[in-house]
């Protein structure tokens, strides 16, 4: 398929207009949205008092300038802002209700906060831009996260760096964010973003096939079995949802050959850190090798058996930590939840995600556009699954990938609505002209 600078010939993603509601004289929330969208990953700078990091401050500058410009959209997910709206605010509400009746109220007001900016504020500066806009922000972020990658290699390669703010004492990369599977995560979860880039035309297929290597080996830098299950499933799912003979023969084809290669020669070649944690794991079949899985297990026991005391409410933000034997959270954000918003402020997280698979389904029937549906519907599903490892997702680095999956879809629909409102209207005056 040669490289178009168009998606396609049925939609393309026109610039906004620059007259639209009075002119606007400096448009300024695209590039500070965009300044959102590119230093999300980048968790290292922030205060210290509070979880505030400079994304944040670039994501509220963004909300005022798009609130001045009158451009702000409350049905930024579409037909699935229903239930995401419900379930964040269930979600939120029974995590400070459970803190206010049973634990640390301040905990959560600040949980509750974090929550809300995260999949509330941040989706109305990234979703509320025009059509034409998603792109400029995909390209952004999938640079953002080449260079995370990149100086990762250069840390851990190069200058073989151990126990800093970027490797762990192991060796693993934590990348910008500091924590090894949260890094490797979201390389993953942009990965569904990466293809729709390259299928619509955006990106050309040499540069996307070189951040996939990138972002896969970024992955094996970190040593986490969590990062490499989700790079395989983005990378399984986005094929199958799109239906593809071709490329699903490419898929099985490359897919044997890259796992004949690892298991067979690997040990010559992968990191230490990688061969330890996972490899040893894949070759032998013993799971108990995958990393600390015995650990995470115990604690997920242990916060099964917390879940018949909690169906109403929990013990309140930041309350499993105190009250487990282990004195750490659960890596489970469903069961962490359960525990501490009750079963009602989990319920609220299965509404957000049943929205945005709702949101990404609604691209589905337009036509050629249905990439945009299996980006939005795969990332999705792969921050879905990513929830069983890891604790609470209100950092906006989780959330960020999240919501960019859905905006192709999301913006294929509100174009797809725009244009046939247009032709609509020329059918009435064409009827007008004609008629008696």
């Amino acid at each position: 398929m040669p490289y178009s600078p168009n998606p396609s010939p049925a939609f393309t993603y026109p610039r906004s207009n620059p007259h639209r509601l009075g002119a606007r004289r400096s448009d300024i929330a695209l590039p500070l949205a965009a300044l959102a969208v590119a230093l999300a990953p980048i968790n290292i700078l922030r205060l210290d008092q509070v979880y505030f990091t400079a994304s944040d401050a670039a994501s509220l500058l963004a909300f005022w300038a798009t609130v001045q410009s009158r451009s702000i959209r409350l049905d930024t997910l579409g037909p699935g802002a229903m239930l995401w709206n419900i379930g964040l605010a269930l979600l939120g509400g029974m995590l400070f209700l459970s803190s206010l009746l049973f634990g640390d109220v301040t905990r959560g007001v600040i949980l509750w906060a974090q929550y809300l900016f995260a999949y509330l504020v941040v989706a109305l500066v990234v979703l509320s831009r025009p059509p034409g806009d998603v792109p400029v922000l995909v390209k952004v972020y999938l640079a953002s996260i080449a260079i995370m990658c990149l100086h990762g290699i250069y840390v851990i390669d190069i200058l073989h760096e151990t126990n800093t703010i970027y490797v762990s004492g192991n060796g693993r990369l934590q990348g910008f964010m500091e924590r090894e599977n949260e890094c490797s995560a979201v390389i993953a979860m942009t990965v569904p973003i990466l293809l729709w880039a390259t299928l619509s035309g955006h990106i050309r297929r040499r540069w996307a096939v070189l951040l996939l290597l990138l972002y896969s080996y970024a992955i094996v830098l970190t040593g986490s079995n969590t990062g490499l299950f989700s790079l395989i499933l983005a990378i399984v799912l986005f094929t199958v949802f799109l239906g593809s003979w071709r490329h699903t023969a490419t898929l099985i084809v490359g897919g044997a050959a890259t796992a004949a290669i690892v298991l067979t020669w690997g040990s010559a070649f992968l990191p230490e850190v990688f061969q330890h944690r996972v490899l040893g794991a894949l070759e032998s079949g013993d799971i108990d090798q995958a990393g600390t899985f015995t650990g995470r297990l115990a604690l997920i026991r242990e916060a099964l058996g917390m879940t018949d005391q909690t169906m109403l409410f929990g013990y309140g933000a930041d309350q499993f930590r105190v009250i487990s034997v282990n004195h750490a959270p659960v890596h489970d954000t469903y069961l962490l939840l359960w525990t501490e918003a009750g079963f009602p402020g989990m319920l609220g997280l299965l509404l957000m995600l049943s929205g945005g698979a709702i949101a990404a389904l609604g691209a589905w029937p337009i036509e050629r556009e249905r990439t945009a549906a299996v980006a939005g519907l795969t990332s999705v599903l792969l921050f879905s699954l990513a929830l069983n490892a890891m604790p609470h997702v209100y950092g906006r680095f989780f959330a960020v990938p999240l919501i960019l999956g859905l905006a192709p879809a999301l913006a294929a629909q509100r174009q797809s609505t725009s244009t046939s409102g247009r032709r609509s209207h020329r059918f009435r005056g064409a009827a007008s002209l004609t008629g008696p």
